[in-house]
């Protein structure tokens, strides 16, 4: 066939509706597999390929008008309580982000508690398969090196974050590594020098260590890991007063990198020793909590984290790709600082 191929001379050589061509060329599921295969390789034969004029209209006309119901999309939790969950800030962004952008591309969101008492992972599936839930997002879960039993086969499934440690699944998350880099060097651009980590070693551990690497790999950068200006790390199984305070008085750090949930725990104890923040001593976290301003530190913006998410699993069902992947991939966001009121400039 001479000259550009289009969809309808592609729909005529195989016996079809045009329709049928546009959809087993986007791999859409509600075509057979046969017949998307079949249509594919006739489009590669015959070298077609897409109008791009025609391509960005057809785009315009879907954002303009009213998306149509195209199917569920599984919210899996799995905390000790169904409501659990509600109770990290994160995920309430995470979430706001994931049936934001459903909505817009058509799909509803439902909670799936797999946690639920006497759940075991055939009922699961069969809970979830009589939903007709085509897609799974895993929202981060309590402890690290986690586990959920499913016939993941039937589903397309992400992750958010590195908590699930089996099935090894597509990861979407922010990028925890560069994201604590960048808090170092902003402290050290407002004057601070001898900048601390202290936390619970469980909050390292759930994001793969990256803060860790990164908080080290930003010393270095800055000159400051081979010099007496830069306070030996604190990570404690066991993060509680006395330890942070015999670190801080072994060390005398001007400014501290800590977890976000323990910012008020942390001023007390410093007021105990007549430090205030920020006029003593300043606190940064590598994730201000949503839609906080009041803690200094990386916006992750989880909402869009939210929305990669499910455009990552929209995408998946689109073509057809369910099941355990052979090589998984990570989507890391980088954040952004966020000036509050927990750091000040020094110089």
């Amino acid at each position: 066939m001479k000259g550009h191929v289009s969809q309808r001379d592609l729909a005529k050589i195989a016996g079809v509706s045009p329709m049928t061509v546009s959809l087993s060329l986007r791999s859409h599921p509600s075509i057979p597999e046969q017949t998307r295969i079949r249509i594919q390789k006739l489009a590669v034969k015959h070298n077609y390929h897409p109008d791009p004029a025609l391509s960005a209209l057809n785009a315009y006309r879907t954002s303009s008008a009213a998306p149509k119901f195209q199917g569920t999309i599984g919210w899996v939790t799995a905390f000790a309580t169904k409501t659990g969950w509600k109770e990290m800030i994160q995920l309430s962004g995470y979430y706001d982000g994931v049936r934001k952008r459903a909505q817009e591309l058509g799909y509803k969101i439902e909670h799936f508690w797999i946690k639920e008492p006497k759940m075991s992972a055939p009922r699961a599936t069969n809970i979830l398969l009589a939903r007709n839930i085509q897609g799974l997002i895993i929202a981060p879960l309590p402890t690290s090196h986690s586990k959920i039993e499913l016939k993941w086969e039937h589903f397309s499934s992400v992750t958010l974050g590195y908590s699930l440690e089996s099935p090894k699944l597509h990861v979407i998350m922010n990028n925890q590594f560069r994201n604590i880099r960048s808090v170092v060097k902003k402290l050290h651009n407002l004057g601070y020098r001898r900048i601390g980590f202290a936390m619970p070693s469980a909050n390292d551990e759930r994001v793969d260590h990256n803060y860790l690497g990164g908080y080290w790999i930003a010393q270095r950068e800055l000159r400051l890991s081979s010099t007496s200006d830069s306070p030996p790390p604190l990570l404690a199984n066991d993060f509680n007063e006395r330890t942070f305070l015999d670190w801080l008085k072994s060390n005398n750090p001007d400014a501290i990198i800590i977890s976000s949930t323990l910012i008020h725990e942390i001023k007390g104890w410093l007021k105990k020793i007549h430090l205030e923040v920020p006029n003593d001593i300043g606190l940064a976290v590598a994730a201000t909590p949503y839609q906080d301003d009041y803690i200094s530190g990386i916006d992750e913006g989880v909402c869009s984290i939210g929305h990669q998410a499910v455009e990552s699993v929209v995408s998946m069902i689109h073509h057809n790709d369910k099941g355990i992947p052979k090589q998984p991939f990570s989507i890391l966001a980088e954040g952004t600082w966020k000036d509050g009121k927990t750091t000040r400039t020094l110089k």
